[in-house]
């Protein structure tokens, strides 16, 4: 897709947000699986049942403009499920899976937190402000669990972490 102006680049990022929603959809049940921490698998299934709602909200802003998304991709997220996928499959289920499950969502709900801050941002100055207030809410939300899984590494999982040691040595491939 090319970008001829604002209300382009403002479609483009609607459907980065479509796509790493998806992406989301899909890991976020074998994350929460993972986990070994009551509080992470419960913060996860939390995110899983608003990342449903991100996805409704969403399809109505679709509806709405009477676009589709285009199937531009978030490479950046796929780059960090990726990842996640990498570490999951070396690492034992420990505190140190559930550290490496937080460092893993949280790279996304920022990169979240910057994109629907932008395309709110964006609707705005297109003066679509029912659509700015739909991504606002998704804003709130992206915030308020990168808080939580924050909150959850630093009262147990990071301090529990640092006595888990891999046997045999951790490594990537």
């Amino acid at each position: 897709m090319l970008l001829d102006n604002l209300s382009d680049l403002f479609q483009r990022g609607l459907e980065y947000a479509w796509d790493c929603e998806n992406l989301l959809l899909r890991q976020l049940p074998k994350m929460a699986d993972a986990a070994s921490s009551e509080e992470l698998k419960h913060a996860l299934d939390m995110h899983l049942v608003e990342t449903k709602s991100h996805i409704y909200r969403l399809t109505q802003i679709f509806t709405r403009l009477d676009r589709a998304p285009a199937g531009e991709k978030s490479e950046p997220v796929r780059v960090i499920l990726d990842e996640c996928e990498k570490m999951m499959a070396h690492v034992d289920r420990s505190a140190l899976l559930d550290a490496v499950l937080i460092f893993s969502e949280n790279q996304v709900a920022h990169y979240e937190m910057a994109l629907y801050g932008s395309v709110a941002s964006m609707a705005r100055a297109l003066e679509l402000d029912e659509v700015s207030n739909l991504l606002e809410e998704t804003l709130v939300e992206e915030k308020s669990a990168d808080q939580s899984l924050t909150r959850i590494a630093e009262r147990s999982v990071n301090m529990a972490a640092r006595g888990v040691h891999q046997r045999p040595p951790f490594a990537l491939i």
